[in-house]
């Protein structure tokens, strides 16, 4: 019986975590052109977050340089600071598989959407979340248009 309250007690606040949802940063960035990892440079703290409220697979992301890098520039917005995070948005997951390690690898296909004011950009993208023991550490992503470049991050709380 007192393995049923502790199992219990772990549910709950995992349910609890996930209501709440995660914010984390990018620890290192890579990408990939022409079937080539190498290591992305980017300006400034890429954050992904989640909101427990949300679809599952839907992100929150922040970083100018990397959001303007990932869609070529191709929006032109009349503030540029539009560029500064996104939502992907009504992900709908196509795989999730286990690997070796226990990494489970959930891959979803949304829209990225750029919004502020006036400014309005959305985007098919590709984006597979890592989760180990129910947390993300690391977030793969690409636009779905644009099977040449692909960006890769592993991922950590703030401490």
């Amino acid at each position: 019986m007192r393995n049923f309250y502790a199992l219990f007690l772990l549910f709950s606040i995992s349910a609890v975590n996930a209501q709440q949802g995660q914010t984390l940063f990018a620890d290192k960035a890579w990408v990939n052109e022409s079937e080539e990892w190498s290591d992305f440079q980017y300006s400034g703290q890429i954050i992904f977050s989640t909101n427990g409220k949300t679809e599952e697979g839907a992100l929150r992301i922040g970083n100018y340089d990397f959001l303007y890098d990932l869609c070529n520039g191709k929006a032109k917005f009349s503030n540029k600071t539009t560029y500064s995070s996104a939502d992907f948005s009504h992900p709908r997951k196509l795989s999730a598989q286990t690997d070796k390690q226990g990494v489970l690898n959930s891959t979803y296909e949304g829209t990225l959407i750029f919004q502020s004011d006036k400014d309005y950009y959305s985007v098919i993208s590709v984006v597979t979340i890592l989760e180990k023991g129910g947390n993300i550490i690391g977030v793969k992503m690409r636009l779905k248009d644009n099977n040449q470049k692909e960006y890769a991050f592993s991922l950590k709380e703030k401490s």
